[in-house]
C-alpha cells in the first residue's frame, strides 16, 4: 500500500488541540484513501471517524468525549450531504470538521469557566 498512515506518537506533552488536529489529519488520510478505493463518501467518512476515534482513545481520550466528537462529525457530514446531495465529498468532510471544531471550542470554553 502506497499510503502509510502516521503512527500514533506517544507524547505526554502534546496539547489537546494538537491531538485533535492530528486525529483530524488521520481522518483526512483515511477518507481520501477510501474515496480513492471507490467507496461512497458516507462509508469513507465512517471509516475516517473510526480512525480518528482510535487515535483519540489510544491517547487516553474519554469515551464520552470521543463519542461526542464522532456524533458532531456525523452530523456535520450528514447535514452537508442533505443540503448538497451532489456536492463535493471533500466539502462534506470539511463540514464534518467544522462541526467537530465547534464542539471542541464549546467544551474548552465551558471547561475554562
Amino acid at each position: 500500500m502506497g499510503d502509510i498512515l502516521n503512527p500514533v506518537i506517544e507524547d505526554s506533552f502534546i496539547s489537546t488541540e494538537d491531538l485533535a488536529e492530528y486525529a483530524g489529519d488521520i481522518a483526512m488520510q483515511i477518507y481520501k484513501i477510501e474515496l480513492d478505493k471507490g467507496n461512497k463518501p458516507s462509508n469513507a467518512v465512517s471509516k475516517a471517524i473510526e480512525g480518528a476515534n482510535n487515535v483519540l482513545r489510544d491517547a487516553g481520550c474519554p469515551d464520552k468525549i470521543c463519542d461526542m466528537l464522532a456524533t458532531a462529525a456525523i452530523k456535520g457530514f450528514s447535514d452537508y450531504m442533505i443540503k448538497n446531495p451532489k456536492g463535493d465529498p471533500m466539502d462534506a468532510f470539511d463540514a464534518a470538521g467544522e462541526y467537530v471544531n465547534e464542539i471542541l471550542e464549546l467544551e474548552f470554553k465551558n471547561s475554562e469557566e
